[in-house]
C-alpha cells in the first residue's frame, strides 16, 4: 500500500505538475500561433511550488488550484473546535439535568399546566374520542387488577402497551383486547380486558389518542423501555423503578430532558455544517450534516455527552451495582452514540463497496484494451515529436 510519504507518489506528484505546466505551456504557444493570447487560469509561478512540497495538504490545494471538484472530509482546526464546543455545551447540559435540580421549577411549572382544567378537557375529550372506536369500554392496555405499590395506581409502568419503545405490541393488544404486562413480583400477566378493534387502523388510531391522554397527565407515560427492566430485571431494581415513577422522577418526560443535550449537539454541529459548506460553495444545504465529514462530528460530541455522564455518575454515586444509579445514566445520548456509530459504520461500509466497483470497472476496462504502460518521459518526447511535426506544417 502506498503512503504519501513514499517516493513514489511524490514521483508521481511531481510528475502530474510538470505535465500541466507543459499543457499549459503548449496552450500559449498554440495561441501565440494564431495571434491571440492566453492566460492560464491559475499562476504558474505558484504552481510550480507544489515540486518542492512534501505536506499532505499539497496534494488537496492541487485540486483546489486546479478547480477540480471534490470533497475535502479532513477536519481542520474550526471542526474540531465545532466538535469541542458542542460536546462541553452538551455535557454541562448533561450535568445539570441528570445531577443537579435546577429544572426541578422547570418541571414543577410543566405539571401545574398538565393539571390545569384546559389540560384535562383536553385528556377527557381524547379518551372520550379513544373509547368511541371501543363502544365506550375500556382500552386493553389499562388492565389495573393487580397488586401494585403504593395506594394510587400506577399500571402504565406495568403495562408493555404504555411503554412507548414497544408501542406495536400496545397496538396489538388494541386490536386483540388482550392485555400483556408484569405485576410488582415481576409475573406475567396476559388476559382480556376491555374490547379489542378489529379495524387495525381505527386501532392505532385510538392507541395515539389514548397514549397522547396519558402523556398529558402528570404521572405521563412509562420512560421509553423500562418495562423491559420490570419483566426482566432484579425485585430490587422493579422496586426502585416502580417508586421512581410514582414520585414522577422518571417518566418520559425525563426521556425528553434527557435528549436535550444531544439536541443541542445535534444543533450546533449542523449549524457549523451549514455555515461551512456555504462558505466554500456559497449554497446553503440543509441537510450537509449527515454527510461523510460531519456525521463523525456528531458521534464524537455525543460520545463526549456519555462520557462526561458515566464519569460523573460514577464519581458523585459510586458503581452501578445500585438501581438507583441507573436513573441518572443518559440513555438518549447513549442510544444516539450507537446510532452515529452504526451510520459511521454504514456509511464507510458504502465507500469501501463503491470503490470496489470502481476498481473492478477500471479492471476490467484495463483487461479488455490493449493499455501500452508508458514513462514520463516517453510521452514527453512523443508529445515534442508531434509538437514539432505540427510546426513544420504550420511553416509550410
Amino acid at each position: 500500500m502506498l503512503h504519501y510519504d513514499s517516493d513514489e507518489v511524490k514521483k508521481l506528484k511531481n510528475d502530474i505538475v510538470e505535465s500541466i505546466i507543459n499543457i499549459e505551456d503548449l496552450k500559449k504557444e498554440f495561441a501565440s500561433m494564431r495571434g491571440e493570447s492566453y492566460t492560464s487560469p491559475f499562476d504558474i509561478e505558484e504552481f510550480v511550488k507544489y515540486k518542492t512540497r512534501d505536506d499532505f495538504d499539497c496534494v488537496f490545494d492541487m485540486l483546489n488550484t486546479l478547480d477540480i471538484d471534490f470533497y475535502d472530509e479532513r477536519w481542520k482546526k474550526e471542526d474540531w473546535v465545532a466538535v469541542i464546543i458542542a460536546g462541553i455545551v452538551g455535557s454541562i447540559a448533561d450535568f445539570i439535568i441528570t445531577k443537579t435540580d435546577l429544572l426541578k421549577p422547570l418541571d414543577n411549572e410543566l405539571k401545574n399546566i398538565l393539571s390545569s382544567k384546559d389540560t384535562k378537557s383536553l385528556q377527557e375529550t381524547l379518551d372520550s374520542f379513544s373509547n368511541k372506536f371501543r363502544n365506550g369500554n375500556s382500552a386493553p392496555i389499562d388492565f389495573q387488577d393487580f397488586d401494585m405499590p403504593g395506594l394510587k395506581s400506577i399500571h402504565e409502568q406495568f403495562s408493555y402497551g404504555h411503554d412507548p419503545l414497544r408501542f406495536i405490541e400496545g397496538i396489538c393488544q388494541m386490536i386483540t383486547g388482550m392485555y400483556s404486562g408484569v405485576d410488582i413480583a415481576g409475573n406475567a400477566i396476559k388476559t382480556t380486558f376491555g374490547e379489542g378493534i378489529d379495524n387495525p387502523i381505527f386501532a392505532v388510531v385510538s392507541y395515539v389518542a389514548h397514549m397522547v391522554s396519558d402523556l398529558c397527565n402528570k404521572q405521563g407515560i412509562p420512560y421509553p423501555g423500562s418495562t423491559f427492566v420490570m419483566q426482566f430485571g432484579s425485585q430490587e431494581a422493579r422496586d426502585t423503578l416502580a417508586a421512581a415513577y410514582r414520585g414522577q422522577l422518571f417518566n418520559f418526560r425525563t426521556f425528553l430532558y434527557q435528549s436535550i443535550p444531544s439536541l443541542l449537539v445535534s444543533i450546533i454541529i449542523h449549524a457549523w455544517a451549514i455555515y461551512d459548506n456555504y462558505s466554500k460553495t456559497g449554497k446553503i444545504n440543509i441537510r450537509i450534516g449527515s454527510n461523510l465529514k460531519y456525521q463523525p462530528m456528531l458521534l464524537v460530541a455525543n460520545t463526549m455527552i456519555v462520557t462526561e455522564n458515566a464519569i460523573s455518575t460514577a464519581l458523585m454515586y459510586g458503581g452501578y451495582k445500585n438501581p438507583h444509579n441507573l436513573l441518572r445514566l443518559n440513555w438518549p445520548a447513549m442510544a444516539n452514540t450507537i446510532r452515529h456509530t452504526i451510520k459511521y459504520l454504514r456509511n464507510e461500509h458504502a465507500r469501501i463497496k463503491q470503490n470496489g466497483k470502481e476498481i473492478e470497472s477500471l479492471l476490467k476496462e484495463y483487461e479488455q484494451k490493449d493499455y501500452t504502460i508508458k514513462s514520463h518521459e516517453v510521452i514527453q518526447a512523443e508529445l515534442d515529436e508531434e509538437f514539432e511535426e505540427f510546426c513544420k506544417k504550420m511553416e509550410v
